[in-house]
């Protein structure tokens, strides 16, 4: 079996998604059941909002957001390749996506997450608070999970 690797051992990159990185972020996102795009729960892939992050050249994470309003921002997809698991590459895509809304203005960010793992990391790591619950539209994410817990952040106070 082989062996996670650690933050030290893996060196990878972020940067901005281009045009032709679509099949590989959706190849990441299909071990989390979040490749189904247009769909119901993600009707279209922004790629100029989206960052993904390299380890020699290929693509094993991704992460995106929109600005819902001048002040509040939106996380879309995340995703890491399972094998990269705990090494920081997920960490460095959602710090990368918060300047980035940041940056744009935005005051807040809401999160949409089903897996309690997720919501767990987030909070940890990042201060949201769960804000409501919202029913999935159709088979997304966690298939064992049918609602999102919607997730809030003070974007400010990071």
């Amino acid at each position: 079996m082989r062996r996670p690797p650690h933050l030290h051992e893996v060196e990878f990159v972020v940067e901005r998604a281009q045009p032709e990185d679509l099949d590989e972020i959706l190849r990441v996102m299909r071990h989390w059941n979040m490749h189904r795009i247009p769909s119901p729960e993600m009707p279209h892939l922004d790629l100029d909002r989206m960052f993904v992050a390299r380890v020699d050249g290929r693509i094993v994470g991704a992460a995106g957001y929109e600005l819902l309003s001048p002040a509040r921002g939106k996380t879309t997809l995340m995703g890491v390749a399972p094998e990269f698991l705990g090494t920081g590459i997920g960490k460095a895509l959602q710090d990368e996506r918060l300047r980035a809304m940041a940056t744009a203005g935005a005051k807040t960010v809401s999160t949409n997450a089903d897996r309690p793992a997720s919501i767990r990391w987030y909070k940890k790591h990042y201060g949201y608070r769960e804000v409501g619950t919202l029913k999935k539209l159709h088979s997304f994410g966690s298939e064992e999970i049918d609602s999102w817990t919607t997730l809030e952040m003070d974007l400010e106070g990071w």
